[in-house]
């Protein structure tokens, strides 16, 4: 029985391998709207961004994604299926916060420790604005996680 479920699963994960490498760039794209068609990042992707601003946004995201999930926890399941594109909208802006957020993080280097937004700031402050910053991404991303599981319907089989 466990090689029978051993072969089964090797092919539908074989097929489904296949499948998504069948996808054309354009079709990948679908889902990455700060990509352009030349394959990089949006200007809008990449433009410099305030820090505070960033952050209050993060934070207002937040607040946002909270009351979605309260309402998302409350509603029927023909009323969460009506939520689905609200629910996507708010998955899609939160990832896009959280890419300005890693751009800006990653791009804190030798060019940056001369901006304007950070010439003030002695290395123990931009440390904890970026120890900051980082735990908003990763509450962010447990929230968004937790909306991804409610969504999924129960197992109706027990785990083994």
């Amino acid at each position: 029985m466990k090689k029978v479920r051993l072969v089964v699963s090797s092919i539908i994960l074989g097929s489904a391998s296949a499948l998504a490498a069948a996808q054309t760039t354009a079709e990948h794209n679908v889902h990455h709207p700060e990509v352009t068609a030349t394959g990089g990042p949006s200007a809008s992707a990449q433009t410099d961004v305030n820090p505070a601003l960033l952050e209050k946004q993060m934070d207002t995201h937040m607040q946002t994604m909270l009351a979605f999930h309260e309402k998302f926890q409350k509603a029927s399941p023909a009323e969460r299926q009506a939520l689905m594109s609200e629910h996507h909208e708010l998955m899609q802006k939160g990832m896009k916060m959280m890419g300005m957020a890693s751009a800006r993080m990653q791009g804190m280097g030798m060019k940056d420790s001369m901006s304007p937004q950070t010439a003030g700031n002695t290395s123990t402050e931009s440390s904890a604005a970026d120890h900051t910053m980082m735990l908003k991404r990763m509450d962010m991303m447990q929230s968004m996680m937790q909306m991804m599981m409610d969504r999924m319907p129960a197992p109706t089989t027990p785990a083994q």
